[in-house]
């Protein structure tokens, strides 16, 4: 009936944890498929670096701007209620119904053939969807709460509170049902490394998760010989992000309030009760802004508008020149230079003049970019080299293929690119803020822990840059340098729509 994929996704990948680990012959089936198929060293996810959101242009073939939505969490300025868009929990339902209807995925593609998905929330018109989110939830707060009790229960804990090595086989026996009805596309998600990092840190049970999902795909390849699919399958393994660990937790919206007297929301970080995103626009008449938190190491800061009566003051972005002139109690300041002298946060990015976007790290760096009409991106450090980048590319307008070239190999590879596309969206906060390493943006946030040990979101390499394998039938092994996933989702499509030979 045509060629196949199947995509697993590996949530939370350690670039330099997978490389050790291969070297050290840890990873023998990865190993395999490198050996037959392309293994990209550096491949470029979606900012902010995210679940979810990050699975789009593997989908797609497109940028993850393009969907209609900016994040796992964002701000929607444009409704008249539920604006806090969170597809954490319950309401991680609403992200295919706020995706865009304007671009077809893979699976509206293969329509009416038969697609899967096991653990995805993003796979808008695949026909056979499964979740399993209670066995994700046991194994990632394992040892806390409730879980804790439950998993002590003789004989029936394994199966009422599984870890993350039982939860990660079960689903794949579920894979392997799935697997046998030969799904035209195939999406398998491995959540446990995201979140064994966030709960714990990098610490052994990640690297052992690692070596568990990489026999887990051995049984997975060996059973589409058996069924006789390796002919027409293709095989990726990508993942949305890498990791970081943290150990300080800041309160954003304690510390703005003390340092600018300045109010603001950052809502929920998860729905457990409800689907529903239908909060009204009047909860937030008492604040100055939103704070949205994605990964905990990026956040959007949606302003409102002084300006502007209460019915309207969150409806639009607010024109540069008030935001660098917003009026407080205690006079006006310029707000993205103020968050810029907190020492725990890295990049303050935010619309400039003239179409601009500035970039500050530190309040002794500051850069502008901008684009031309052949859509080339300028660099153009004002003062200091925010992005620490060569001077080579300073003030010299670069395709995004250039981009990619001459900015892998550094602490923020095609983030230049990354920032241009999430600016310029509608709907993106007033000023984007990534952490600075060991820094987590949402003190005393998280359901059961309280704080996060890992996280993602922002730019730096280990989160931004992550292994990508692909095999295909008949396809020759090779080594490629750096490959963004919109290109990966590209080929992925390219495949479906070629015959088999």
């Amino acid at each position: 009936s045509g060629n196949t994929v199947t995509v697993f996704l590996i949530d939370g990948l350690s670039g330099s944890l997978f490389e050790s680990e291969m070297k050290a012959g840890r990873l023998p089936v990865l190993r395999s498929m490198m050996a037959t198929g392309t293994y990209v060293k550096n491949g470029i996810c979606s900012f902010p670096t995210m679940t979810g959101y990050g699975y789009y242009p593997f989908i797609t073939g497109k940028d993850a701007t393009e969907s209609g939505i900016l994040g796992l969490r964002w701000f929607d300025r444009s409704r008249q209620g539920g604006n806090f868009r969170n597809y954490v929990g319950r309401t991680n339902v609403n992200m295919n119904d706020d995706i865009t209807d304007t671009i077809r995925n893979v699976f509206e593609m293969s329509q009416p053939h038969y697609t899967a998905s096991i653990n995805t929330f993003m796979n808008k018109g695949v026909a056979h969807n499964i979740k399993t989110g209670w066995s994700h939830t046991t194994a990632k707060y394992e040892g806390r709460g409730i879980f804790r009790w439950l998993r002590a229960v003789p004989v029936l804990g394994r199966y009422m509170a599984p870890d993350h090595f039982e939860h990660e086989t079960n689903a794949m026996d579920l894979a392997l049902r799935q697997l046998a009805k030969n799904p035209r596309v195939h999406w398998v998600t491995f959540p446990s490394p995201d979140a064994a990092n966030h709960v714990f840190g990098t610490t052994a049970m990640y690297t052992g998760l690692l070596h568990h999902i990489d026999s887990l795909i051995g049984v997975y390849i060996s059973e589409t010989r058996r069924l006789g699919q390796q002919q027409t399958r293709m095989i990726a393994v990508v993942s949305d992000h890498g990791i970081s660990d943290v150990d300080d937790n800041l309160d954003f919206s304690k510390w703005l309030a003390a340092e600018t007297g300045l109010l603001t929301e950052r809502g929920k970080s998860v729905h457990i009760l409800s689907p529903e995103l239908d909060a009204p626009l009047s909860d937030y008449d008492g604040f100055d802004g939103f704070f949205v938190i994605n990964g905990n190491l990026a956040g959007y800061l949606y302003m409102k508008d002084p300006l502007q009566p209460s019915h309207t003051a969150w409806r639009h972005n607010l024109p540069p020149e008030l935001l660098e002139a917003y009026p407080t109690a205690r006079g006006t300041i310029n707000l993205p230079e103020v968050l810029s002298k907190n020492p725990k946060l890295e990049l303050v990015i935010s619309r400039g003049k003239s179409g601009r976007i500035s970039i500050r790290n530190g309040p002794e760096n500051l850069a502008e970019i901008d684009m031309d009409a052949a859509g080339r991106i300028l660099y153009h450090p004002v003062c200091g080299n925010p992005l620490l980048y060569p001077e080579t590319v300073h003030d010299t307008f670069l395709s995004k293929s250039e981009w990619l070239d001459k900015t892998l190999d550094s602490e923020f590879p095609y983030a230049i690119v990354r920032i241009w596309q999430l600016l310029n969206k509608p709907g993106i906060g007033d000023v984007v803020l990534t952490s600075r390493k060991g820094v987590d943006l949402a003190y005393d946030y998280e359901m059961f822990v309280g704080n996060y040990k890992g996280g993602h979101g922002g730019l730096r390499r280990e989160i931004l840059s992550v292994p990508f394998i692909y095999s295909i039938p008949g396809g020759k092994p090779g080594v490629l340098n750096g490959m963004t996933n919109e290109r990966m989702g590209e080929i992925i499509i390219r495949h479906l729509n070629e015959r088999p030979e």
